[in-house]
C-alpha cells in the first residue's frame, strides 16, 4: 500500500478474491446491489433511494457484528473491515455533497424554491442545502486518515496461530474442550489425494469429537458440508438417516478453534 490511496486497494483486493473462491459470500450479499449498479444505475428515485437504505443496513449490521468477541480473528482482518468503513465514509460524504448540490437542480426545475437566507426558527431547504454540505466535507475529511491507519493495521504482526486445514481446527478445538471432548480418528482419511479433494469440496478429514450436554446425551462435532455441525446421536435413525443436527456460525474450514469452542460451549453449556 505504497500509494496514498492505497488503502481502497485492500477491500478490493478481498472482494476479487472471494469472486474466485467457492463460497463467494461477498458476492452473494451485494448480488442485490450489483443488479442495480451494473445496469448504469442506480438512475430512478426508488433505485437511489434502494442504494442508500442497502448502506445504512450494511453499516449498522458490521457494528453489530463487531459487539460479538470473534467477529474478526487478526489485524489483518480489521484492515479489510477498516478499508471498506473508510471507504464507505467518503463516498457517503461525497453522496451527501452531491445530495446538497442536487437541491439546485430541483430548484432550476421549479419543484422547489431554495430560500436566500436560512432560517433559525423553522429550518428550510437553505439549512438542508449547509447541512448536506457541511456534513459531506466533514466525512469526507476523515478519509485522511485511513492511509496511516489501514496500514498499521495490515502491518500488525499477528501472535496467535490459525489452522491450516479442518484437521488442525478440530484437533486445536478438542484440546481447547480438555476432558470433556474426546478426539475421534478412527475415520480420519489417509489418503492424501483424497483428502485434498474433501478439503476442497468442503468437508473434513472424517475426525469427529465426542462430547455429551446436561443430559447425558451424546453429540458429535464435526465437519459437514462446507459447515462445523454438532450432531446429537440420538436424532440418527435406525436407518442411519441423521434427521436434524446444528450448523455452528463459523463455517470456515480454518475458523479460530476458540470461536468454535465457544460456539460448542454455547450450545451444551453444562455438558462441555
Amino acid at each position: 500500500m505504497d500509494e496514498t490511496r492505497g488503502w481502497l486497494d485492500l477491500w478490493r483486493g478481498v472482494s476479487e478474491e472471494d469472486a474466485k473462491g467457492s463460497r463467494r459470500l461477498i458476492g452473494d450479499v451485494c448480488s442485490g446491489i450489483r443488479l442495480v449498479t451494473d445496469d448504469d444505475g442506480p438512475d430512478d428515485p426508488d433505485e437511489v433511494i434502494a442504494m442508500a437504505i442497502a448502506g445504512a443496513e450494511a453499516a449498522e449490521a458490521t457494528a453489530d457484528g463487531l459487539d460479538r468477541e470473534w467477529a474478526l480473528y487478526t489485524p489483518q482482518q480489521a484492515a479489510v473491515v477498516a478499508s471498506a468503513l473508510f471507504a464507505q465514509i467518503e463516498a457517503a460524504g461525497t453522496a451527501l455533497e452531491k445530495l446538497s448540490e442536487y437541491l439546485h437542480i430541483m430548484d432550476a426545475r421549479q419543484d422547489v424554491v431554495i430560500p436566500e437566507f436560512n432560517d433559525s426558527e423553522h429550518p428550510n431547504l437553505n439549512d438542508a442545502e449547509m447541512g448536506l454540505g457541511g456534513a459531506g466535507q466533514e466525512a469526507r475529511a476523515t478519509a485522511v486518515a485511513a492511509e496511516r491507519t489501514v496500514r498499521a493495521l495490515a502491518e500488525t504482526p499477528y501472535l496467535g496461530r490459525l489452522p491450516a486445514h479442518a484437521h488442525e481446527t478440530i484437533t486445536a478445538v478438542a484440546e481447547l474442550l480438555g476432558s470433556a471432548a474426546t478426539l475421534c480418528t478412527d475415520h480420519h482419511v489417509q489418503d492424501e489425494v483424497e483428502l485434498a479433494e474433501n478439503y476442497d469440496s468442503g468437508f473434513g478429514c472424517g475426525c469427529s469429537i465426542a462430547l455429551s450436554d446436561n443430559t447425558g446425551s451424546p453429540w458429535e462435532f464435526r465437519r459437514g458440508d462446507s459447515s462445523w455441525n454438532l450432531v446429537r446421536l440420538a436424532d440418527v435413525g435406525d436407518d442411519g438417516v441423521l434427521r436434524s443436527w446444528v450448523d455452528l456460525d463459523a463455517s470456515e474450514a480454518c475458523a479460530h478453534p476458540g470461536h468454535l469452542a465457544a460456539l460448542i460451549r454455547e450450545c451444551l453449556p453444562a455438558g462441555t
